[in-house]
């Protein structure tokens, strides 16, 4: 059993990508298929992009799939994605993701890959929840000095997740997903929120927020399942010790025949403050 590397970039849908290296205890004795995707309901183009796992001594990004057979599809239309670079899938202009439509992926390929050529996954877009409004507290006496985003929204009753990112004064700061924030609602369901901490930044880790900074929230309606991959993923970014890490098969991708990553479909709203 050797460590297989593979790179998570949540593409630049969101307005900005992001690059992390997760190591997985794999066995190499087979080439699996990595898939990268996201659809939102904010104008595209959205991009995916398809790969394969690499040997943890490879050097350099992951080998791209090229020329493959790529559409995105619900129960009315159905949109072909161009290669744009190789490995690299773009959806039309215009085509956005409708919050309550589920989504299928299809990627065919010209080889197979672990003895497929087609590869499948399906989504469902998330209703979009209100944020009513955010803001930065400072908290001195904890870990030596953070700021926290707090977030407020009337959480509707079932089970509801969110991601968070963060932008200041226009640049993105949460551009690894290793400060991403991804809750659930297990201790909120139903209620306000009343300004819970999402996001946090260190003073230790010299990621400071200055007094008049312009701090834009990004909060989008995740499934619970994409949720638990963020999770699973923030885990292995933060952790060295393969003691207390699950076994690879546990990691919860939505992609078929043995394939890696997710596709993700949701809704992206914004909120804003100033820090004062």
């Amino acid at each position: 059993m050797k460590k297989l590397i593979f790179l998570i970039a949540p593409l630049a849908i969101m307005l900005f990508s992001c690059t992390e290296k997760i190591e997985l205890d794999l066995d190499t004795s087979s080439v699996r298929l990595v898939v990268e995707g996201n659809l939102t309901d904010l104008p595209g183009p959205h991009r995916g992009r398809i790969a394969t796992t690499a040997p943890y001594y490879a050097e350099g990004l992951l080998p791209v799939v090229a020329d493959a057979e790529v559409t995105i599809n619900d129960s009315d239309t159905t949109v072909i994605l161009t290669e744009q670079e190789p490995g690299d899938y773009y959806t039309p202009v215009g085509f956005v993701g409708e919050p309550g439509k589920t989504y299928t992926l299809e990627i065919r390929l010209n080889e197979e890959i672990a003895g497929t050529k087609d590869y499948t996954a399906i989504a469902m877009m998330p209703l979009k929840i209100p944020t009513d409004s955010c803001n930065v507290k400072y908290e001195p006496d904890m870990y030596k000095g953070l700021w926290q985003i707090r977030w407020y929204a009337q959480d509707p009753p079932g089970e509801n997740a969110y991601l968070f990112r963060a932008y200041r004064n226009g640049e993105p700061v949460t551009d690894s997903l290793s400060r991403w924030g991804a809750v659930d609602d297990q201790f909120f369901d139903g209620n306000y929120t009343m300004g819970i901490g999402v996001l946090y930044f260190f003073k230790n880790r010299n990621q400071y927020i200055y007094e008049g900074d312009s701090i834009t929230l990004e909060v989008c309606n995740i499934t619970e399942e994409y949720q638990h991959f963020v999770m699973y993923l923030k885990e292995e970014v933060q952790s060295n010790n393969p003691l207390f890490s699950p076994p690879a098969a546990n990691v919860p991708g939505n992609i078929s025949n043995g394939g890696l990553g997710y596709f993700a479909v949701y809704p992206v709203q914004y909120v804003r403050t100033i820090y004062r």
